[in-house]
């Protein structure tokens, strides 16, 4: 008689893996609305007040979604 091997039962502990893809997005959208703001401010003449304006506002999106995230993981 042979033993199969079983998958195991998820125990509820952290996704490692999907923490560490979601914050690599998080520097990525970071990074993607610190740039508009710098091209913004290159073609305004407004340095340095659009980039501020994009570093807040990718961080209060991200912020945002990872408070989801974790409302959502809460609820389950």
């Amino acid at each position: 008689m042979q033993h199969q091997n079983k998958p195991q039962k998820d125990d509820g502990g952290p996704d490692t893996a999907g923490w560490f893809g979601f914050g690599i997005e998080f520097c990525g959208v970071l990074a993607v609305f610190c740039y508009m703001g710098y091209k913004l401010d290159q073609r305004w003449d407004t340095s340095p007040w659009c980039l501020i304006a994009g570093f807040f506002t990718g961080f209060a999106g991200m912020l945002y979604t990872i408070i989801k995230r974790i409302w959502n993981i809460r609820q389950k």
